[in-house]
């Protein structure tokens, strides 16, 4: 039965340019990066949307194929999002936002640990955690990390939730968990980064940055670190040395992305930057209108950008250059989700609206284009007019046409 909820654009759209690619992020998980930098005709048009009422309860999970959103009545729902069409719908509720490997979902009901099967909905296991889960779980290749309101992080199993360890943080953790392919990266308001191993739980280094960690993001052999002293700073993964640091006129948050000579973030001055990937020198800086909310997404030659006023803003990667603008019918909740090209669906930007309002933007579907020097044809006689004439001026313009 088709989803009531669901309607289609079927518009026609101007055509979207196609950049050339950028380098893809480095993969620090064991599985493929949820949002790789590939382009993206943006703004395009409305591949399809919904509405999700009442509105979910956290914002939402994402991995290749699927968005999960934890709803108010106890459940969880899978929604394709290449079709906008429901997967699954499972009765496990979670006060956390949940985290997908792409195979598995996990989240949280306080102090119950839950893990599901990400294609088919199956529950695989649920647990006790000993206090309530107060963040999105990282999920890693063993398993998924959880952050407790005791100030523990519990690593439970994907096999059967079991601990695989449990450590007890020195402080009060203030950034989202990063996880790395063999460390688990955390920030806490002290203003100490703490690379944890995923083997043991034990600390692998620790750096004391100027003021309380607010984001991480692990990109190849660095750390980005946002902190409310409004720096940037860009850590070793091997020892936490800093490489170098950008300071900007508010606080750093979010996660930042970068391409193979880049790193691009946001800030809340209301502005995004570029900064050199190597050295940290500023490439460019541009204005806002509002101020930013979640994360940037780099898609080919584009850095997009979501702020508190109803529209998303694409950039140039190059230079900052303003390239492309989509309204959207509310404030975004998060930041744009780039969901990869696939042999059945183009790559897609995804958001959820305030009110419940889910869309994808993308290449819609038109007729194809075709440059006309690739064009055959042969040429036509020039057209002449009908002349209405007797009967014996018919059979003369008969007799020379033939």
């Amino acid at each position: 039965m088709p989803n009531p909820l669901l309607t289609y654009y079927t518009g026609v759209i101007r055509r979207a340019g196609r950049t050339s690619s950028a380098a893809a992020l480095v993969c620090v998980l064991g599985f493929s990066p949820a949002a790789p930098a590939q382009d993206l005709a943006f703004p395009g048009g409305i591949i399809w949307q919904l509405r999700i009422d009442p509105p979910p309860a956290q914002l939402p999970a994402f991995d290749d194929h699927t968005a999960y959103f934890a709803l108010p009545d106890r459940t969880v729902r899978a929604i394709d999002h290449a079709t906008g069409a429901t997967r699954w719908t499972a009765a496990e509720p979670s006060t956390v936002r949940p985290a997908s490997s792409g195979r598995y979902l996990a989240g949280a009901d306080g102090a119950s640990a839950w893990a599901i099967d990400a294609a088919s909905g199956r529950s695989l296991w649920r647990r006790g955690l000993g206090s309530a889960a107060i963040a999105s779980p990282a999920v890693t290749t063993a398993g998924a990390v959880f952050l407790t309101d005791a100030g523990d992080l519990v690593l439970a199993a994907w096999a059967d939730g079991r601990d695989v360890w449990r450590a007890r943080m020195p402080g009060r953790v203030s950034a989202p968990l990063e996880a790395g392919a063999d460390l688990l990266w955390v920030g806490l308001d002290q203003g100490q980064v703490l690379a944890i191993r995923l083997t043991d739980g034990t600390q692998a280094w620790t750096r004391t940055l100027g003021a309380s960690v607010l984001g991480l993001t692990v990109i190849g052999d660095r750390v980005l670190a946002g902190a409310t002293d409004n720096f940037l700073y860009a850590l070793s993964t091997r020892d936490g040395g800093v490489a170098w640091r950008w300071r900007t006129g508010g606080d750093v948050v979010g996660h930042a992305v970068a391409d193979a000579r880049r790193v691009y973030f946001t800030s809340l001055d209301a502005m995004v930057r570029a900064v050199d990937r190597r050295h940290g020198d500023l490439r460019w800086q541009r204005p806002l209108t509002t101020r930013p909310v979640g994360d940037p997404v780099l898609a080919g030659t584009q850095v997009i950008v979501a702020g508190v006023s109803p529209e998303l803003r694409a950039f140039r990667a190059s230079d900052g250059g303003l390239a492309a603008t989509a309204p959207v019918p509310g404030r975004p909740l998060h930041g744009p989700f780039l969901a990869p090209e696939s042999a059945s669906a183009p790559a897609r930007l995804i958001v959820l609206i305030a009110g419940g309002h889910f869309m994808a933007f993308g290449q819609t579907v038109e007729p194809m284009l075709v440059p006309l020097d690739m064009t055959s044809w042969k040429t036509l006689p020039p057209e002449r007019p009908p002349v209405t004439v007797g009967t014996d001026d018919r059979s003369r313009d008969t007799r020379q046409a033939r």
